[in-house]
């Protein structure tokens, strides 16, 4: 679970599902990622959720089109507020979003707000988190994109699978289905949502996941929509605004700051609101029906309930069974009391034993084996929180000695490597006024390599003040990479394709390594896993711990990943910059060479690596020549590493910030070369303020312009008159307080004959009093989202359309995810409208690109989305560029 994190049951030691599929299905609700625990689900106040989690079967799953979809309030309220099991099914993961938190893009960005939705749900309280194949393929304003755009069989046979792993009593769709919702995939999921519902209960709908997978239909109890007013019909409304005593707060403001935490899209902002905070959702499944006070009004959800809830018979004894395991819960909840959480660990322990024996008597299989199964966790989970449990598994180096004093630094260590040794320090604490015994630890591979791949021993060290014992352990040399489990091989692709179709749906690959500690307490068994994790330096900020991941050897990472060169009649010549990041402890000797097309040469031909620490990272630079490159054509440059007699072509970007689990994004050791005629003015000296993190430097220098990336005291200070151009790159006036303070500087450097161009920028930009012109760039400013819509040419001659490329419409082929974003609405008389477009439907839009003369200089705001183009060698993209720093 999200929310229980670190502490659940290994069911498959006592109770083991029957099939795969549905140890998946159970497994999908008991993730231990997504950091340490909240202080409230610590000590009296978890406890306290815990066991109001253990006294109902309600559940629900509720579904979104994004990251950041999500109605936080009903979120918190539901798992919170109610002990409802809670879920949630992103269809995508937001790839096509901006980026407020750093330069990452596209599949990069996709994995950096799948991380920051499980942040986001530690504060909702969330059980489950779950993705569909289907990418995010930009901001969409009708429907009929979307179903153009994605596999609608797919998502919903997606959709289908998560609903009958997950089993919810009550569905609940964030959006309403119609043109309310305004973005044609928020309107697609509302409006598949309740296929979904109804594919589930048939047999006949997706047969292959019940006779492969061993998975089962299921009938979702209740259907409800959002997105309902309240002056229309509406069958259940509640308050997130109400006040919990537990969290000390509202649902709606804790769920809120957990949705600030998607700091890529909310900027780390939040909202908090005194007050009713009104939810309206409309039951689809009874249309007419009257309102109601609960999602799960006239449904049994009671854990003495539970048969009835399922429909399934109890087995001879099992009512009376049932009816004991309640009663414990509600004694436990009776005698809860802040000072003493240990006085519920009896009614605890007796219920679990209660719940395994009515496990045995149930087919594997059933619906309610499925519940009682996560009762079981459950009850595991709290009496871990009443007892005061602590279980840790840091893996060290080997040979690591004790730490022994607050003044000995701790041992460090990255991700490990194919054959590498080290060791896992695993460490149990049981409150000594605790009776347990048969204290065991072990480790498990949840891919399934055994022991003896991984060359596991023990040694106990010590069983008091703890239980210690240190494991040495040797990567196997078939062990996974850390690599998501999902790839598409373009980003025009809109379905991710499965890896390793094990953990599709989920939000990540689980941990390299898991620990389990099992022992008795009140001679009832009892198991926690953990994920096996490293410890890295964040100093003076303290030690952050990562789980434990396994990599290769060597990294070789190519930039830029594509680029354009302008042909040359004697010739063409760039540069291959190649970055190898050394993983092995110790140290690695080899080679790096390039693999090019035929006639191209290097200079020089290869370079000699020498690591000596696993960490290390070294720049290497290749001069390539290319005798005869003609525009249009397209070719691949391959780094190659030698060590021993092992070839490297492969590297990662690494996506870390400091809010949440460092991720790997592979790719091939290429750059795919393009040649482009395209012409600029030459020896131009270009200034870059730098915004979130863009490639458009790059992009200018692959033109032939010197490029300077300006910081604090260049834009206080610098002779800014030396720059041909200043370019102001994306959302900088959101994040680079050094330009608000200095933009008056930009502005006279402009009037004094310079040529200031203003990218793509947020609502912080306030073009009335940061640019010299007046416009209006409101909050709800118009984009053309359709990359292929038509563009029309409104001023050809002027100077920046006119030369040194001339720019036509065809300049707008091949553009990718969009044309442009947040544009000027109005805007003075001074400003000159270049182009047109729009959307389909939308009013025609001039408001992308406009250039103002300004003194002796000039002015541009040019919100086409370039910094989405260069990446990808768009020609168009590179001319009507160039043609900007040569006006």
């Amino acid at each position: 679970m999200l929310r229980l994190l670190t502490t659940f049951c290994l069911a498959s030691l006592l109770c083991a599902p029957a099939t795969i599929a549905q140890e998946q299905a159970l497994n999908s609700t008991l993730s231990t990622e997504g950091g340490p625990l909240l202080d409230v689900d610590r000590g009296s106040t978890g406890l306290w959720q815990q066991l109001l989690k253990l006294s109902t079967t309600a559940s629900a799953l509720h579904t979104v089109a994004h990251p950041d979809d999500e109605h936080a309030g009903l979120l918190t309220y539901l798992s919170r507020g109610t002990g409802a099991r809670v879920s949630l099914i992103s269809i995508n993961r937001g790839e096509a979003g901006a980026n407020a938190i750093g330069p990452e893009l596209f599949d990069g960005l996709g994995l950096i707000r799948t991380e920051e939705l499980r942040l986001a749900g530690r504060y909702y309280g969330l059980d489950g988190l779950y993705f569909s194949s289907a990418v995010d393929y930009g901001y969409s304003k009708t429907l009929e994109e979307s179903l153009k755009s994605w596999d609608v069989e797919r998502v919903l046979s997606d959709m289908v699978r998560v609903i009958r792993m997950d089993r919810p009593v009550v569905v609940i769709s964030r959006f309403h289905g119609s043109l309310r919702d305004g973005h044609g995939n928020h309107v697609a999921v509302g409006q598949i949502t309740p296929d979904a519902v109804a594919a589930a209960a048939n047999p006949e709908r997706f047969p292959e996941q019940i006779t492969d997978e061993g998975l089962r239909p299921w009938k979702v109890r209740k259907l409800y929509r959002g997105g309902v007013r309240e002056n229309e019909p509406w069958n259940m409304n509640f308050d997130a605004g109400q006040h919990s005593p537990w969290l000390g707060e509202s649902y709606y403001n804790f769920g809120m700051y957990g949705l600030s935490l998607q700091r890529s899209q909310t900027s780390g902002r939040t909202r908090t609101t005194l007050g009713p905070v009104p939810y309206y959702y409309e039951r689809l499944s009874e249309p007419g029906a009257e309102a109601e006070s609960s999602f799960f009004d006239g449904l049994n959800v009671t854990l003495a309930g539970l048969f009835e809830l399922t429909g399934e018979a109890p087995p001879e004894g099992g009512a009376t069974l049932l009816d004991e395991i309640a009663t414990h819960v509600h004694d436990a909840l009776m005698a809860a009391r802040p000072g003493h959480p240990d006085a519920v660990v009896g009614d605890l322990t007796a219920g679990l034993a209660k719940t395994r024996e009515l496990l045995e008597l149930l087919p594997e299989d059933s619906d309610s084996a499925f519940m009682l199964r996560i009762k079981e966790e459950q009850f595991q989970h709290a009496i871990a929180t009443a007892v005061g449990l602590a279980f840790t598994a840091t893996a060290q180096p080997t040979g690591t000695p004790p730490v022994s004093s607050f003044w000995q630094a701790p041992s460090t260590m990255g991700p490990v490597v194919r054959g590498q040794s080290f060791e896992i320090d695993a460490r149990l604490s049981i409150p000594t006024d605790i009776t347990a015994d048969a204290v065991t630890m072990t480790l498990k591979d949840p891919t399934g390599l055994s022991r003896e791949d991984w060359q596991i021993s023990s040694e106990v060290r010590q069983s008091t003040p703890y239980h210690q014992v240190v494991f040495a352990a040797t990567v196997p040399n078939d062990a996974a990479y850390a690599r998501p489990y999902f790839f598409r091989n373009s980003v025009k692709e809109n379905h991710f394709q499965w890896r390793d179709p094990r953990w599709k749906h989920q939000p990540t690959r689980p941990a390299s390594l898991q620990a389990t500690a099992s022992l008795n307490i009140m001679g009832v068994p009892v198991h926690l896993v953990r994920d096996v994790q490293t410890r890295e330096a964040n100093l003076p900020y303290g030690y952050v711990m990562r789980k434990l991941q396994v990599m290769p050897a060597l990294a070789v990472n190519v930039s830029p990943a594509h680029r354009i060169v302008i042909p040359q009649a004697s010739g063409s010549q760039f540069t291959v910059s190649a970055e190898i990041i050394n993983n092995v402890p110790g140290g690695t000797v080899g080679s790096l060479d390039l693999e090019l097309p035929e006639g191209w040469t290097a200079t020089p031909s290869s370079h000699d690596l020498t690591f000596a620490q696993a960490g290390e990272r070294q720049l290497f630079a290749f001069e390539v020549h290319v005798p005869d490159l003609e525009s249009g054509h397209v070719f691949n440059v391959r780094a190659v590493a030698h060590v021993g007699e092992a070839t490297i072509s492969e590297g990662y970007q690494v996506i870390r910030h400091s809010h949440m689990e460092t991720r790997y994004l592979f790719r091939d050791a290429t750059t795919q070369v393009t040649g482009l005629q395209a012409d600029i003015t030459p020896d131009l000296n270009v200034g870059y303020v730098m915004g979130v993190g863009d490639e458009v430097p790059s992009a200018i220098q692959q033109l032939g312009a010197a490029v300077t990336l300006l910081q604090e005291a260049d834009l206080a200070s610098g002779t800014l008159s030396e720059f041909d151009a200043i370019v102001i790159g994306t959302r900088a006036y959101a994040v680079r307080q050094d330009l608000l303070t200095n933009n008056r500087r930009l502005m006279e450097y402009a009037h004094a004959g310079g040529n200031l161009i203003v990218l793509y920028q947020t609502q912080e930009f306030v073009p009335d009093q940061m640019a010299p012109i007046s416009a209006q760039l409101p909050r709800g400013a118009e984009e053309v989202s359709e990359e292929d819509a038509a563009v029309t040419i409104l001023a050809p001659d002027h100077a920046v359309l006119a030369g040194p490329n001339p720019i036509t419409e065809a300049d707008f082929d091949g553009w990718v995810e969009q044309r442009g974003s947040k544009f000027f609405t109005e805007w003075d008389d001074a400003y000159t409208p270049l182009i047109e477009m729009n959307d389909t439907g939308q009013a025609p839009q001039r408001g992308a690109f406009l250039v103002a003369d300004y003194g002796q200089g000039h002015y541009t705001y040019c919100a086409l989305a370039l910094h989405r183009q260069v990446p990808y060698s768009v020609a168009g993209a590179y001319r009507l560029l160039a043609n900007l720093l040569s006006m």
